[in-house]
């Protein structure tokens, strides 16, 4: 078409989960809307961003600067479950079956580009660890590659840090190579209470 059509395909692409024919589709629908709809829609968007916070103490997206789960003197302070995103921490919340806090990754290792993790999550993560010497551990990261290796970088880091904590890893099924966004609310429980010893 022209450059401002590749360039908005590019930047639909970034995404996740769009591909080329996805981009295009979302496109040709903006192209086809009037100037109102695009500004209310740049406008919402620029709103959310504005209005929004990373958690100071877990990188929970909220609109304090603490989110509301580390802000409730209710939850279970000696227990941490670690997720990649914020969308696996509400999958888990929405079980009723974790009672504990949680740390949000935001990215994990990629294994193929042998990348390693944000160091500032990182030493936030351990800011935390020091802060509330969890008794207990849950790593939740995806079954995959990526996620087992992102799992083990943390399991390592976890023994030199607090080596009197009991860390486990979610169990009973998880298949391989599956992500928490795709498994329903009861195997997604029956995986948290079977968690295993890691």
């Amino acid at each position: 078409m022209n450059r401002d059509f590749d360039f908005l395909l590019d930047a639909l692409k970034s995404l996740p989960g769009i591909g080329n024919k996805q981009a295009k589709n979302i496109a040709y629908f903006l192209i086809n809307k009037d100037e109102k709809f695009i500004s209310d829609l740049v406008e919402r968007i620029k709103n959310i961003k504005n209005n929004l916070y990373f958690c100071e103490e877990c990188n929970n997206i909220s609109i304090d600067k603490r989110c509301k789960i580390c802000n409730n003197p209710l939850r279970n302070d000696k227990k941490i479950c670690i997720v990649n995103t914020t969308e696996d921490l509400n999958k888990i919340e929405e079980t009723k079956s974790f009672d504990g806090l949680y740390y949000v990754l935001n990215n994990e290792i990629d294994a193929k580009k042998n990348t390693s993790l944000n160091s500032k999550i990182i030493n936030k993560l351990v800011v935390m660890i020091n802060k509330y010497k969890f008794k207990e551990i849950i790593i939740a990261t995806n079954w995959t590659i990526n996620g087992e290796a992102t799992a083990a970088f943390i399991k390592k880091m976890l023994n030199e840090i607090l080596p009197t904590a009991s860390i486990y890893r979610l169990a009973i099924g998880l298949p391989i190579n599956s992500a928490l966004d795709y498994a329903d609310n009861t195997t997604l429980k029956s995986a948290i209470e079977n968690k295993t010893k890691y």
